[in-house]
């Protein structure tokens, strides 16, 4: 155990524990002279001998004691275990078999952890789902004792990235297996494409169940096409709509309010987000509610909007129904392998968490201890020594 201080500069208030002293021989001092009869047998040559004593020396000694205390409280007093011995502490990244990582270290009596959120023991079943690896590895690198060796056992691709590679206070043990880790997907599960549209607008439907196909091209079976005339309505389980009419119902404005993105024409309102050759806007962009709108002025076809037979269609259409891109959180390990930055500052690693006690508490019931002392002591009038 240890006793530090968070904040020493309180003690700075102990300054005032010289308050009470100077009171207390003020009133020393506030004396009143008495003439009587027997002083005129003492010569001038016997003046009287003089000696500082405090009035009351108990109730000076409660009100030094009570400063005391709240000068130490300002200080915000804490007692600490310091960890002496290393952490013998290995973390292993969610997507590497623990077999694989007992056999990566080769060291008994190793404590294993999985590198995820409150690092639960590697015998604990673990859910096959995306983590955030750079943070939890800066975490784990905080969470252990000076001199100790942040032991980690990775796959061979990693995930969950923040586009910078680590520096670590501690000497780093790297070790990299056969594996994957889980990936967050952008859009889960299948994405149900909508398109409504009328008579009139029937000639974009070609050109729409090309761009599906090539999404499918690329990610096969995820995006469904269901096309439909408007009068049929919106579909209940829609993610992204395409209502091809010169006019939309409520029920397609509420659908895109509650979340939903709608790819809509005969609508000019939004952010620029095509433009053709000339600079001209072909798309905008606008939120609506909780959802999007990607809106185009005129009928989706080649005639009025030449971007349909554009090699890269599919790839826009559906960068403006997903939206914002995700940021690539994935690499391999071998290039990810964190720095180690040898005689770094320790930002307070030797002591686990919660080896810290606060004794706040204590000291301020004991100046309200102290304070109910004094006030009784200071009104309690002592009697007159009878002559």
């Amino acid at each position: 155990m240890s006793f530090a201080l968070l904040a020493p500069v309180g003690l700075a208030a102990l300054a005032a524990c010289a308050l009470p002293i100077l009171i207390h021989l003020v009133r020393r001092l506030q004396l009143e002279r008495t003439e009587f009869a027997a002083l005129r047998w003492i010569g001038a040559d016997s003046p009287p001998r003089r000696r500082i004593r405090f009035e009351r020396p108990w109730l000076l000694l409660v009100r030094l004691l009570l400063l005391v205390a709240l000068a130490l409280l300002l200080a915000r007093p804490v007692l600490e275990h310091i960890e002496t011995t290393p952490v013998a502490r290995a973390f292993v990244v969610p997507g590497v078999a623990p077999s694989m990582a007992r056999a990566a270290l080769d060291r008994p009596g190793l404590d294993l952890r999985w590198l995820a959120p409150s690092f639960p023991s590697i015998e604990q079943p673990l859910a096959d789902t995306a983590v955030p690896l750079a943070s939890l590895l800066r975490e784990a690198d905080a969470s252990l004792p000076e001199g100790a060796v942040l032991r980690v056992v990775v796959p061979r691709t990693l995930a969950g990235l923040d586009g910078e590679r680590p520096h670590f206070v501690h000497a780093l043990d790297w070790r990299i297996v056969d594996g994957a880790a889980a990936a967050a997907s952008a859009e889960p599960g299948t994405v149900r494409f909508a398109v409504r549209y009328a008579d009139e607008e029937a000639s974009a439907l070609p050109y729409l169940r090309a761009a599906v196909a090539a999404w499918n091209a690329r990610e096969p079976g995820r995006y469904v096409l269901d096309a439909a005339p408007a009068a049929r309505g919106m579909p209940a389980d829609a993610r992204w709509l395409a209502w091809l009419a010169p006019s939309r119902p409520a029920e397609v404005d509420a659908w895109i309010e509650r979340g939903g993105v709608a790819l809509v024409t005969h609508d000019a309102q939004g952010e620029p987000l095509w433009r053709d050759d000339a600079g001209d806007v072909l798309a905008r962009s606008r939120p609506l509610g909780a959802g999007r709108v990607v809106a185009v002025p005129d009928v989706l076809s080649p005639a009025r909007m030449p971007i349909v037979l554009d090699a890269g269609f599919a790839t826009q259409l559906r960068d403006a129904l997903r939206g914002a891109a995700v940021a690539p959180d994935r690499a391999d390990a071998a290039a990810y392998e964190p720095v180690a930055v040898p005689g770094a500052a320790q930002a307070d690693v030797s002591a686990p968490a919660g080896a810290r006690r606060s004794l706040d508490a204590g000291i301020a019931l004991l100046v309200a201890f102290l304070f109910l002392v004094e006030r009784v002591l200071a009104t309690h009038v002592p009697r007159e020594v009878a002559p």
